[in-house]
């Protein structure tokens, strides 16, 4: 291709090559602004994708080391636009496995969350969610999102009320079956009626309309709480009837408190309340929002303060419901699994356009200090070089199968201090490393090197490199920025585990909250299995040797000790041993989850795969486990209220700066890949004056 770049071009620099860098770099080169920005993108270390990086093992056999699990959800629809549009450009490459974005990724139908019972047992939980019409990444209109969500709740409080029936046949409840039946599926009727008009409501009328459906949902609520409260006994029962009850209450406040067509206002108001405490102000039973569905919701996105998983957790609500809205009315498949490392699917992709297109990418640049000028503009930028290459430009990517593919340590062929940094086991993407940079830093000037600054960093990672003194509204962002550190840890299995499901196939499999041990000494934080078995023939393993299974195991995880001063080079090896025995402690309470590789002494560790076939536990430590705890990695949280002290990306208070990432006011605000494509087309967009559409903007129709 590579993009003519005009001489008189604004040069633009992105700092930070996580997801939403990368969003921002896509758009800024593209070939329809015609070469009006020369884009240059520095990164700390030698990989890009932020907390979606990942790396091949470069000891064994080019496994994936991911740093926790990963799915795309069906309304990403940003984030499959651009990628779609990566794949589609380097489909000219015939030797690539995946000659389309779809092609590198595995339909996914299931959610399931673990319930536990009265009797101390765990039972999946398992939504089954259908294919539906259309093409994830394609344009949606704001009529159609509305109605493909009150659709949805339709066919919710439909199919849940039909399984209510079955599961607790109507004996002895005071009146014939068949006359409360017949009040129920009126009043479902009227419900429907009133709801599927409302995408056509004139905005004039909407308050209006929405009473009216409000109401007619109301009465259907008071018959089902009359009829089926105390008498919905099963499992079956109960959990019918706690969907039917999180449908009505879901479309219930959305109609009163503004959410069907959501404006910052009404999303705001929201957002004053946790999701479950606005629940129940939606008149929600307490076995609802405390429901395993409810709950898996908070798992998703850690959404523990400091990692404490021995609370209920906090999210604030507007956020999540209009977040919920976008998960439901995906098109296509529900979610979707990626059939290599998070990395190799979707960074390696943009960074060989980005190339392609002329952008210049340097790698082992850590950004120390933002310097700005008393009049809101940042005039320098101070970057740590950590090494050098020795032929000028970096090559990152290695090929495995055909697949480019990043690995899980720098190419040290390739760097003049990388004898060095291998014999000293040198992490450079760590905040405590000893390694110290062999050449001065890289003065970057307003005028001489860029004219606009692209801000791609986390929020954590802001406030080390910030300027001085604060604007007040940064201080304001940083004070109001709530994040949590997490664990991942990756098990290669040996035989197949036993889900006790029948017919499901690598579940994702979430609130599994065990906050005690066996012994009840210990909280076990992980919560979150995602069966990554999709990836094992893309990796370099010998005939008759692969694996049958991998697995990911997550959760957030709890700083007991804080976060250290750089100086303290021991930090990331004592919380890597936590996240190890929070892993080990986890096979040990298995037993619902993976039947087949449990015993009567519990976990048999022979499961695990090795490479010398160690017996026992010594099994584990051919695995891989990550804490998270980089202020680059932390997950950001939207506890509730949050959203009031973020900045949007192209409101940053500084002339020539811009910000991006899912801890900014991007629109949806919980933190996900597609929150993080989103804000960094928003920021390019700031800069462009050539606005790209935001697909799914919850404020279009404001």
């Amino acid at each position: 291709m590579p993009s003519t770049v005009h001489s008189n071009a604004v040069r633009v620099v992105v700092l930070g090559g996580g997801i939403a860098g990368l969003a921002a770099a896509f758009e800024l080169s593209d070939p329809r602004h015609d070469g009006r920005f020369d884009v240059q993108l520095y990164q700390i270390g030698w990989r890009l994708g932020g907390k979606c990086a990942s790396g091949r093992d470069m000891d064994y056999y080019k496994r994936t080391k991911e740093h926790g699990p990963h799915i795309l959800f069906g309304f990403y629809d940003n984030a499959f636009a651009i990628l779609r549009q990566a794949y589609d450009i380097l489909a000219e490459d015939k030797t690539r496995p995946f000659k389309k974005f779809t092609d590198a990724l595995v339909p996914h139908h299931q959610l399931v969350a673990m319930e536990q019972q009265s009797d101390a047992s765990w039972l999946p939980w398992v939504v089954n969610m259908p294919t539906t019409p259309g093409q994830a990444g394609d344009p949606l209109s704001l009529a159609d999102e509305v109605a493909a969500f009150l659709e949805f709740i339709l066919e919710v409080l439909h199919s849940g009320l039909t399984r209510l029936v079955t599961a607790s046949p109507l004996d002895g409840v005071g009146e014939s079956a068949s006359t409360i039946l017949q009040v129920v599926q009126t009043q479902l009727l009227a419900a429907g009626r009133l709801l599927r008009k409302l995408p056509q409501v004139p905005p004039a009328h909407r308050k209006t309309a929405s009473a009216r459906a409000a109401a007619a949902l109301a009465d259907l609520r008071q018959t089902l709480r009359v009829t089926w409260t105390a008498h919905a006994q099963s499992v079956d029962a109960r959990r019918a009837f706690i969907i039917v009850d999180l449908g009505i209450a879901t479309a219930f406040g959305a109609l009163v408190d503004g959410l069907i067509w959501p404006t910052k206002q009404s999303v705001a108001a929201a957002n004053k309340d946790d999701y479950r405490d606005w629940l129940r102000k939606h008149h929600a039973l307490d076995m609802t929002a405390n429901s395993a569905v409810v709950r898996a919701l908070y798992d998703t996105v850690f959404a523990y303060p400091h990692g404490d998983v021995t609370q209920p957790g906090e999210v604030e609500a507007g956020s999540a419901v209009i977040t919920q809205r976008g998960l439901v009315t995906y098109r296509g498949p529900a979610a979707w699994k990626m059939r290599t490392g998070t990395g190799d699917v979707t960074a390696a992709p943009l960074y060989e356009v980005l190339r392609k297109r002329g952008v210049k990418v340097h790698f082992f640049h850590r950004v120390d200090k933002l310097i700005a000028s008393d009049h809101n503009t940042i005039d320098q930028i101070r970057i740590g070089v950590q090494a050098t290459v020795i032929n000028g430009e970096y090559d990152p990517l290695i090929t495995v199968k055909g697949i480019s593919a990043w690995p899980d340590r720098p190419d040290y062929a390739q760097l003049h201090q990388g004898d060095a940094l291998r014999d000293g086991h040198i992490d450079l993407e760590s905040r405590w490393t000893p390694w110290k940079d062999p050449v001065g830093p890289l003065i970057l000037s307003r005028g001489d090197h860029y004219d606009k600054v692209v801000l791609a960093m986390p929020v954590d990672a802001v406030a080390d490199v910030a300027p001085e003194p604060l604007l007040p509204a940064w201080q304001k962002m940083l004070d109001g920025a709530s994040t949590v550190a997490t664990q991942s840890v990756q098990v290669w299995l040996t035989r197949q585990t036993g889900w006790p499901v029948p017919g499901a196939v690598a579940p994702v499999v979430t609130g599994y909250d065990r906050t005690r041990v066996a012994s009840g000494s210990q909280p076990i934080p992980i919560d979150t299995w995602l069966d990554a078995s999709e990836v094992l023939p893309y990796e370099d393993w010998p005939a008759g040797a692969v694996p049958v299974g991998m697995a990911i195991l997550c959760g957030p995880m709890r700083l007991p000790f804080g976060s250290p001063p750089p100086s303290n080079h021991g930090f990331p090896g004592t919380m890597q041993s936590l996240a190890a025995a929070a892993g080990q402690n986890f096979l040990g309470v298995t037993q619902p989850l993976w039947p087949a590789l449990n015993g009567p002494s519990g976990f048999d560790w022979s499961a695990l795969w090795s490479p010398s076939g160690q017996p026992g536990p010594i099994a584990f430590n051919a695995q891989f486990w990550v804490a998270a705890v980089n202020p680059s990695d932390r997950y950001t949280l939207t506890r509730k209220g949050n959203s009031k002290t973020r900045l949007a990306p192209g409101a940053s208070g500084y002339s020539n700066m811009v910000i991006c990432g899912d801890w900014t006011d991007y629109g949806y605000n919980l933190g996900c890949f597609e929150g993080a494509v989103i804000s960094g087309l928003q920021a390019a967009n700031a800069i462009t004056g050539n606005p790209r559409p935001i697909i799914r903007d919850p404020f279009r129709g404001s």
